[in-house]
């Protein structure tokens, strides 16, 4: 486990879908419980590179059913006390570490990215400018990340994944930047075609195609109009609304 690394994210970096940071208290506690996992179930990081942590994430997964019916839980962490509570409070754990490994390897918002190149060719007061957006940009993706679980919103993949606004950036006002319900955290096949409109998302969360997209091309790329957009809020939908009209809509007509 990389408990300075960790450490250091849960300090400075992750937000809770409040937007607020985990208490100090219970960071500490979130890293001995990783620690004690790693003890009895092995090493944290060898699980995330096997499979994302799934497998630890089912072996701590157990149900209040579980309990009352009396059936033991998968994993073999001693635990004093009430065994639903114990293990729900270890799988919470484990899932932050795997967050927090996801947010290592997380794409960030490719168009910031673009902004910080333009850093150190300004002078100090525009740099101190810039690295404010850039302080709310990261803040604006980690609570993307958050709400959709650090997993593509469409497929449930944890890899690669970008904070993706759905009013484009260069297109929004300063609060629209920043707003997370202009966010969807996608991985790399769906987030390039929302981002050139070859897909939009309807409010209900249903995908659809752009006709300029040849039927072949559609299975060889391995998109799927089967899926859909999880986790939507009512706030999302103005943005989608845009997406569709200004970006989705200019694509169709390009074909016709």
């Amino acid at each position: 486990m990389q408990t300075s690394a960790f450490k250091a994210w849960l300090q400075t970096s992750y937000l809770q879908k409040t937007g607020q940071p985990l208490a100090a208290g219970t960071q500490i506690s979130r890293i001995a419980n990783c620690s004690t996992i790693e003890q009895i179930e092995g090493d944290l990081d060898e699980h995330f590179e096997r499979d994302g942590m799934e497998s630890i994430l089912h072996m701590l997964t157990y149900s209040v059913q579980d309990h009352d019916k009396g059936i033991r839980a998968k994993h073999h962490i001693p635990i004093r006390g009430n065994v639903w509570n114990g293990t729900t409070t270890y799988r919470s754990a484990a899932n932050l570490y795997r967050k927090f490994r996801i947010a290592q390897a997380a794409v960030g918002i490719e168009e910031i990215d673009e902004l910080l190149k333009e850093m150190y060719k300004v002078r100090s007061t525009q740099r101190q400018a810039l690295q404010k957006i850039r302080v709310g940009h990261d803040r604006f993706r980690y609570l993307v990340l958050e709400r959709w679980d650090y997993r593509c919103a469409v497929t449930g993949a944890g890899l690669l994944l970008t904070a993706s606004h759905i009013k484009p950036w260069r297109h929004s006002n300063n609060e629209e930047r920043l707003d997370p319900f202009n966010g969807i955290c996608l991985s790399p096949l769906y987030d390039r075609a929302f981002d050139k409109g070859y897909i939009t998302f309807d409010v209900d969360g249903s995908i659809e195609l752009s006709p300029g997209i040849a039927s072949n091309e559609v299975k060889l790329l391995g998109l799927r109009t089967d899926l859909r957009l999880a986790r939507l809020g009512t706030r999302h939908g103005s943005y989608l609304n845009y997406h569709r009209t200004e970006i989705w809509s200019k694509r169709v007509k390009s074909v016709k």
